[in-house]
């Protein structure tokens, strides 16, 4: 057992973990990576009071603190995981288990309220550094929106509500059975559809008809957010001259644009930085799995993030969202810097959905959301040593050490 856990055990160890939230946490010598213009500082001190982080320096101190030496690990702020079905799928193949898909609406349709913080799921990602989920459905009624995504903590508490709710539209484009001339079609429609029942609501509020066609109020209210308030629409494609028709859409609309998949985003690199949209990818996922994604390269996070893209690491589905963090390692293993990398699974998650004033990286004010890594944090050899959520230390119970820590009680190792 290293120093670091033996520390944690005898200090913590009799201590409740849900008191900790109001109490003084000072982090001691740490390599923090702030994720912010600060870079990262050896040897530094973290207060945190009341769930936020306080102060940041050297020789930090407080009598009334909760010491925890970090002897020079990484502190990272917590990763947040772009696009997820995290806490709405258990069981892919079970419908019964899964809340992340409707046949009765489509852009209106919000997840806020089928989040399940007791998914066995959650603990995995949380003890591998995922802190914030943004959750979003996997399809809507039609063939081009989804609906609605919220974003959630991952503590896992029974009484966890989404932190923003409805912060972004999910869709997507080509890749379907239905021709992508007709998704493009439908979606103008949609927009035109969306902005007429806006014109006509002081009719309907006298009693006047107004024909949804196959959308609900829902749905073209959830539309007109877009334009009114905007909410960035995630934007599913790989193939480049698709995202070249969204950008003249987007533009067309006023409306932002998040593209998510991505896989030909290098080749019109220059583009999307010019327009300051951000892309999400997965730099594990470089195969060309499809016609639309024949383009994909393994070094995609490093050419976009040299032309100025914002680059987002994310992982898709409810098991693996943290592996977007062994995806920020291989990203750097193809030319990516290593920094960038890190602020690809936080801060520049946080930035895009307009997140960063509350979480994404290490600085006064900011949820403390923040992780010592036993290594490199994207080492995929590293763990947590330690995971804290809200100025609370989470625990890293999941539902696979309680089944080995039961048979080895009824076999007698325990």
């Amino acid at each position: 057992m290293n120093y670091f856990r033996s520390f944690f055990i005898l200090s913590i160890g009799l201590i409740s973990l849900s008191s900790l939230a109001s109490e003084i946490i000072l982090i001691k010598n740490a390599t923090v990576v702030t994720s912010s213009e600060l870079g990262v500082l050896d040897g530094t001190d973290v207060m945190i009071q009341d769930g936020i982080i306080t102060s940041i320096g050297k020789n930090l101190s407080s009598d009334k603190a909760i010491l925890i030496e970090a002897n020079g690990r990484f502190l990272t702020s917590g990763i947040l995981a772009p696009v997820t079905n995290l806490g709405l799928i258990e069981i892919e193949l079970e419908p019964e288990t899964r809340d992340d898909r409707t046949d009765h609406f489509s852009a209106g349709f919000s997840i806020s309220s089928a989040f399940n913080p007791s998914s066995t799921l959650i603990p995995y990602n949380r003890i591998a550094g995922v802190t914030s989920a943004i959750v979003f459905p996997s399809s809507g009624k039609g063939n081009i929106f989804s609906g609605l995504g919220s974003v959630f903590k991952t503590h896992g508490q029974i009484d966890t509500r989404a932190i923003v709710t409805d912060i972004a539209m999910v869709m997507r484009m080509g890749g379907n059975e239905d021709s992508r001339a007709s998704n493009f079609l439908d979606l103008e429609d949609a927009f035109m559809k969306a902005k007429q029942f806006k014109k006509s609501r002081s009719v309907i509020q006298r009693g006047g008809f107004f024909d949804t066609g196959d959308y609900s109020d829902r749905d073209l209210n959830a539309l007109n957010d877009l334009i009114e308030y905007k909410k960035p629409l995630i934007v599913k494609t790989n193939r480049a001259s698709d995202m070249l028709r969204m950008i003249e859409f987007s533009n067309q609309h006023e409306i932002n644009i998040i593209f998510h998949g991505a896989k030909e985003a290098w080749r019109i690199a220059d583009k999307l930085a010019e327009e300051e949209i951000p892309v999400i990818i997965d730099p594990m996922d470089n195969i060309p799995s499809s016609f639309d994604s024949i383009g994909a390269r393994i070094d995609s996070g490093s050419i976009l993030t040299k032309s100025g893209v914002k680059v987002l690491i994310g992982i898709a589905g409810a098991h693996n969202s943290f592996l977007s963090r062994q995806g920020a390692g291989n990203a750097v293993a193809n030319g990516m810097d290593s920094y960038e990398a890190f602020k690809a699974i936080t801060i520049n998650v946080a930035e895009a959905f307009g997140l960063d004033h509350l979480i994404g990286s290490i600085e006064v004010g900011k949820s403390a959301d923040l992780i010592i890594w036993d290594g490199d944090p994207l080492e995929v050899s590293s763990f947590s040593d330690l995971v804290i959520i809200n100025g609370e230390i989470t625990s890293s119970m999941t539902r696979s050490k309680r089944l080995r820590d039961r048979y080895m009680e009824v076999i007698g190792l325990k």
